[in-house]
């Protein structure tokens, strides 16, 4: 009976195309060009939806990069020159909002390049780096109440780190995504998740450098669907935003 039904809809829908081609040699050059003309207004609104993202991204990025430069850094320079070996760390971390701030909650080590043992050495400064500390809550960020940060830092630290944070805070939002540069120009993964039309009008999750920790998509009555997150998302790094060039340290 399924192989019946299939048959059928088959068919339905291929004399519903050969419908629509006629129909469409029939339409006056008036008709081509209005059609011409909104396929263009849907580019353009695809591009600007694309760089609203972009934008969002990496002024999130600099706000989180203003909390660390403001009140991490200072207190981690002189533990952090004492991880030995080079290479990089990608922490785990996660707040909850008090108020109008999200506060430091927690601490983990998610993956490292570093020497057997080093790890844990700088997972230890950071955490005693960031122990009471907090930073704003955006707007955007009303309906979560945690925020997760996975933020990849360089051992040790790089010769020009200050001309690096100069440019980061600089940085203006750019096409092409993290590309080969990651999430800070310097191949931070991307971490988070959002939602994204595809190109046959559905829902969809996508990874991304800002969104939510996670990403569901939740079918409503009448065959609509809603697409989110619980809890805030960004993944970066203390040097560089998304969409900028690949640097070395």
């Amino acid at each position: 009976m399924k192989r019946i039904n299939l048959v059928a809809v088959v068919a339905i829908t291929l004399i519903v195309l050969v419908f629509a081609y006629s129909q469409s040699t029939l339409q006056s050059p008036q008709t081509r060009a209005t059609a011409i003309q909104t396929v263009e207004s849907q580019r353009q609104t695809a591009a600007a939806t694309a760089r609203i993202t972009i934008e969002r991204e990496v002024g999130t990025q600099q706000r989180i990069n203003r909390y660390f430069h403001g009140e991490v850094v200072s207190k981690l320079k002189n533990c952090w020159s004492n991880v030995q070996g080079k290479g990089m760390i990608t922490l785990k971390y996660t707040f909850t909002k008090t108020g109008a701030r999200w506060t430091f909650s927690r601490l983990g080590a998610d993956r490292s390049t570093l020497p057997r043992g080093q790890d844990s050495v700088a997972e230890k400064c950071m955490l005693d780096a960031v122990h009471g500390t907090s930073f704003q809550v955006d707007g955007g960020e009303s309906t979560q109440n945690t925020f997760v940060l996975s933020w990849t830092w360089p051992v040790p630290f790089p010769a020009n780190a200050l001309q690096l944070t100069s440019a980061m805070f600089a940085a203006k939002p750019s096409g092409g995504g993290s590309g080969g540069g990651g999430c800070d120009g310097h191949g931070a993964a991307a971490k988070c998740y959002a939602c994204k039309v595809t190109a046959v009008q559905d829902l969809a999750c996508e990874t991304v450098c800002v969104g939510y920790e996670n990403c569901s998509i939740t079918y409503q009555r009448g065959g609509s669907k809603t697409c989110g997150g619980s809890s805030a998302c960004a993944s970066g790094g203390p040097f560089g935003v998304v969409g900028g060039s690949r640097v070395i340290y």
